[in-house]
């Protein structure tokens, strides 16, 4: 396993293309010293995957993987690939395109293990400080900036490259080499002869390398760079001048949203019909800072010398706040901070909120699909709790489901079935959405993907909101 660089940065894969069934499990994620394992889920074209995270294509199926270093993993079918490891250093950002490089965005150390299957990568020249490792059953390739394949399965493993030199451990711990139009074999017993690469076996190592190019066409450093700087940050941020408000990090990713369903004024049925609020994938190409709490009353009147809440206490979301009180809180907040970089507090978009809500799950709760009134706030319009009282969530966050309806910074009234890249919405004129379905514990405003209609200037005396903290957009 390669040892981090001193700033610990880590890299990250890009699912450029995938075709067929492709799944992915992403890296297990830790609230404290807890693990939280993640599920099996169907690929999503573009998002961004950590070191940790597996990606397996089924029968008659492929997909291309983009590293942040600017290398690129073509994945063949019945293919299981692990990501173990992935140090990088930070690089700027810039338009240039991923398939204009020649070497590595910046100073890299990856080790991948192909537990079955084949791929075939195209390694960019490597930096002095760096590494690129494949491990397989029988045997570890190591590499300095080349194209090759390599085919494996539980007895053997062959190794073709196209072009420049691999490095190949076998069982034995004899290393061999193999260059330009070469090919050798390994299995339990150790490696063969190298042997001279068929035309046949050259061109098909030349298409993949010409798809996965392809596949990577669209993207260029700004996308890598920011992918990079998303997974290197501290586990949550601490505001100092608000009573220590904990915020957790949201790393970049991706996740179904929605269906989403407008909540009527009174009773428990939806209000939304599919067609017009579908389920659709979502990349957030950027993280960001979730409050782990809501905004309590205390943290409020230090930052805006007023408490305006109905439901008044020690420790008790603020509530009875318009839109623009909550906005004007996050811009004193992020004045008195003096934050720079572009980073700012404001409100979370409906994507980021459902995104945190939903923590890596597809279920109409946090912790599945059935209304746990345990969970949740079901005081039937008597007032909230006080924040911490109920279960977190899987990523750490606290009543997102139930205690005050939380305002969002944004409108996404209708929803679409194609893809979307970091949503932002249109900006509020008169109505607003909240998230979280307030102090009534009812089924149907109290589940990941519901929301409500709001005036930014109602007072109402169950409605607060999260803070949030973002990178420039």
């Amino acid at each position: 396993t390669p040892e981090p660089f001193e700033d610990r940065g880590k890299g990250a894969i890009i699912i450029a293309s995938a075709t067929g069934k492709v799944t992915v499990i992403p890296a297990p994620r830790y609230v404290g010293s807890q693990e939280v394992k993640p599920v099996a889920r169907k690929a999503i074209v573009g998002e961004p995957l950590p070191h940790g995270s597996t990606v397996m294509t089924g029968t008659n199926s492929k997909a291309t993987l983009l590293l942040t270093s600017g290398s690129l993993v073509n994945l063949g079918p019945d293919t299981k690939f692990l990501l173990r490891a992935f140090w990088q250093k930070n690089f700027s950002a810039s338009p240039k395109k991923v398939t204009d490089l020649k070497e590595e965005t910046s100073p890299s150390r990856l080790s991948i293990q192909l537990e079955t299957g084949d791929l075939v990568v195209d390694v960019k020249k490597l930096n002095r400080e760096s590494s690129f490792m494949i491990e397989s059953p029988v045997g570890v390739a190591g590499i300095r900036g080349t194209q090759f394949g390599l085919s494996a399965d539980s007895d053997s493993a062959e190794l073709a490259v196209l072009e420049g030199k691999v490095g190949f451990l076998d069982t034995n711990q004899k290393a061999k080499s193999v260059e330009t139009a070469e090919k050798l074999a390994g299995s339990q017993d150790g490696a063969g002869e190298v042997d001279a690469l068929a035309e046949s076996e050259k061109a098909e190592l030349v298409k993949a390398v010409a798809d996965s190019q392809e596949s990577a066409s669209e993207y260029d450093l700004t996308r890598l760079a920011n992918t990079v700087d998303g997974f290197a940050l501290k586990p949550n941020y601490i505001v100092k001048s608000a009573l220590n408000m904990e915020l957790i990090w949201c790393p970049p990713g991706s996740f179904i949203m929605g269906p989403g369903i407008w909540t009527p004024d009174g009773g428990d049925e939806w209000a939304s019909p599919d067609e017009f609020l579908p389920e659709h994938p979502v990349i957030l190409t950027k993280g960001f800072y979730l409050g782990k709490y809501e905004v309590t009353q205390e943290e409020y009147e230090k930052i805006m010398g007023k408490n305006p809440s109905t439901f008044k206490g020690d420790g008790l979301p603020v509530d009875s706040v318009t839109w623009y009180n909550s906005l004007a809180f996050c811009e004193a907040l992020t004045k008195l901070e003096r934050l720079s970089g572009g980073w700012n507090f404001t409100l979370p978009t409906e994507a980021q909120w459902e995104y945190a809500c939903r923590a890596g799950t597809s279920t109409n709760y946090s912790w599945g699909d059935e209304h746990d009134v345990s969970r949740l706030n079901n005081r039937a319009g008597k007032g909230s709790v006080k924040v911490g009282t109920y279960l977190a969530n899987p990523w750490g966050f606290y009543e997102l489901h139930g205690n005050v309806w939380e305002w969002t910074i944004d409108i996404l009234e209708l929803y679409k079935k194609e893809k979307v890249i970091d949503p932002l919405g249109k900006v509020p004129e008169i109505t607003g959405v909240t998230r979280g379905g307030g102090a009534w514990g009812k089924k149907v405003s109290a589940t990941s993907n519901a929301k409500r209609k709001a005036n930014l200037n109602d007072q109402y005396k169950y409605r607060g909101f999260r803070l949030c903290l973002t990178p420039p957009y």
